[in-house]
């Protein structure tokens, strides 16, 4: 999900290859946990969103979000959520997209402990990753370049927050009537409020079927998973029933827009 080209970022296990990339801590410190936590409004581990890509009504790549797996950070538990974004086969040549984002949700309070972005459209390239150390009372993370030099960031942490892909998974266990505003604490090497409003209800159909939606929409001037730029606009519409699933996601970007739309939702014991 990135930050130009077709965004495909909302819509990511370390990654294997030859390719320089970095590793983030917890894919060697957090330890599987046995069991698992309870469904919340849907979400439960193995549960795995594909997505068709469009821009405008051309078909561009496939996406998915899954809850992994929960592990243990330090004395927490922690859903492990991963999501991939890859450019069609016949684009490839032109403008690849091969897009991993991670995050580790706390199942308990739905706080971030931290996420891994590895973003590669075309000739851009941006890989980092961040800790949440809210008993330190900080955060700190590594970033690397498209000419694969790396910096260390760290910053002040006084409260939970959430991540990028995170964010997505709290406005799911969010109940928002049409009109209202709900925000979020969120960290993306700082820290900032990020706001979400509420449209109308409507009804939308994705190949995953015909459902009753609420339309909301992320509202920040920050670079993040739902906006590239200030300006430009994210909207995404979760259905009105329990499992409260992202049915479809609409994203501004340079030249129009680009539309995931859901085609299935399974779970994987």
């Amino acid at each position: 999900m990135g930050s130009k080209g077709l965004l495909l970022a909302l819509l990511l296990a370390a990654p294997a290859g030859a390719e320089e990339l970095l590793r983030h801590p917890y894919w060697t410190e957090a330890r599987p946990v046995v069991g698992s936590t309870a469904p919340v409004n849907g979400i439960t581990t193995g549960e795995t969103l594909e997505y068709d890509i469009y821009w405008g009504l051309l078909y561009v790549g496939k996406s998915f979000i899954r809850v992994d797996s929960e592990v243990a950070i330090a004395s927490r538990t922690a859903w492990h959520i991963v999501s991939e974004a890859k450019s069609a086969s016949v684009l490839n040549a032109v403008y690849k997209v091969d897009d991993r984002n991670e995050s580790w949700m706390d199942t308990g309070d739905f706080s971030s402990h931290g996420y891994y972005r590895k973003l590669s459209e075309g000739h851009y390239f941006y890989n980092e990753w961040a800790v949440f150390d809210l008993p330190g009372r900080r955060f700190y993370g590594q970033k690397m370049n498209r000419k694969r030099e790396t910096s260390s960031f760290e910053g002040p942490l006084d409260r939970p927050v959430s991540d990028y892909l995170s964010a997505v998974f709290r406005l799911r266990l969010m109940r928002i009537a049409p009109g209202e505003k709900l925000e979020l604490d969120v960290n993306s090497k700082k820290n900032w409020r990020l706001t979400v409003t509420a449209g109308k209800r409507e009804k939308i159909s994705t190949p995953y079927g015909k459902r009753k939606c609420v339309l909301l929409e992320p509202k920040t001037g920050e670079e993040s998973l739902f906006v590239s730029k200030a300006g430009r606009r994210m909207l995404i519409w979760i259905t009105d029933d329990e499992l409260k699933l992202p049915m479809m996601l609409k994203a501004e970007i340079f030249i129009g827009s680009v539309t995931a739309k859901l085609v299935r939702r399974t779970v994987t014991p």
